[in-house]
């Protein structure tokens, strides 16, 4: 008999396992990618056939949707230090693309929302020299820019825009705790019974259940943003899947407030 699987956070689960479906249904009308050759050598890199806001939107989505997962899986593990850094990211790409998508549904991008996309497709750096001559003549879009797609969106719906923004604000400067290593997230590693800190992800069962409740909440977020991919697409039935999806996880409890 095989392993039963784990009862906690069904909906989560559940929404969880859509992922790739849907995300596979957007990047569609974009596939098969094209080979880049790099000069010099024997490699290549995978391209879009268009370097267009739909294909920014499928890259980010690909990076959301493979991120949220990760971070589920290291916050069943116990691992949250590493879940709290991957949920960073994932906050970062649910802004981007509900930015974009915001842009596009206007049909006038703000100045900050075409910067976004033109960095998306610049090359990399091929050298440190290259790296070295080139960054301080770079300025990339802030997050603030981008939330004020949110904003905008709080004002046309009657909501407090300036709350809104206090709020997105707040909470990533938290999520960059966990990258930047900062004190409270080692010593929320510690156990005091033990004397020891957590390095193998053997931390109590409710930091695990605290963590997989942001991970969900994430996943709203995520899931909010994959909607208006869908609408943007003109794919209603997709757009219809995701709503219901998102509604279903919105009332399941297994949401955090954060």
């Amino acid at each position: 008999m095989g392993m039963a699987e784990p009862s906690d956070f069904p909906v989560t689960r559940r929404a969880l396992e859509q992922l790739d479906e849907w995300v596979m249904a957007l990047a569609s009308p974009l596939l098969p990618l094209q080979t880049l050759v790099l000069p010099h050598t024997s490699g290549f890199l995978w391209k879009f056939r268009e370097e267009s806001d739909r294909a920014v939107l499928v890259g980010k989505s690909v990076r959301l949707a493979s991120g949220v997962r990760a971070a589920f899986m290291l916050a069943d593990m116990g691992y949250i230090s590493e879940c709290g850094t991957i949920l960073r990211t994932v906050s970062d790409f649910t802004t981007e693309i509900i930015s974009i998508c915001e842009g596009c549904k206007r049909g006038t991008p703000t100045t900050a929302q075409k910067r976004f996309l033109d960095q998306y497709f610049k090359p990399i750096p091929k050298d440190p020299d290259e790296y070295d001559d080139n960054q301080s003549k770079e300025s990339w879009v802030a997050r603030d820019d981008l939330f004020k797609a949110h904003c905008r969106w709080a004002t046309e719906n009657k909501g407090d825009p300036q709350r809104l923004k206090k709020v997105l604000r707040f909470l990533a400067h938290m999520y960059d705790k966990f990258v930047h290593g900062a004190y409270i997230t080692s010593m929320e590693l510690y156990d005091g019974r033990t004397n020891t800190f957590a390095l193998r992800g053997n931390v109590p069962d409710y930091k695990r259940t605290e963590y997989k409740a942001a991970v969900a909440s994430k996943l709203h977020g995520a899931l909010t943003a994959l909607f208006g991919m869908a609408e943007l697409a003109k794919m209603p039935s997709l757009a219809d899947d995701i709503r219901r999806v998102a509604q279903e996880l919105y009332k399941s409890g297994e949401l955090s407030g954060g």
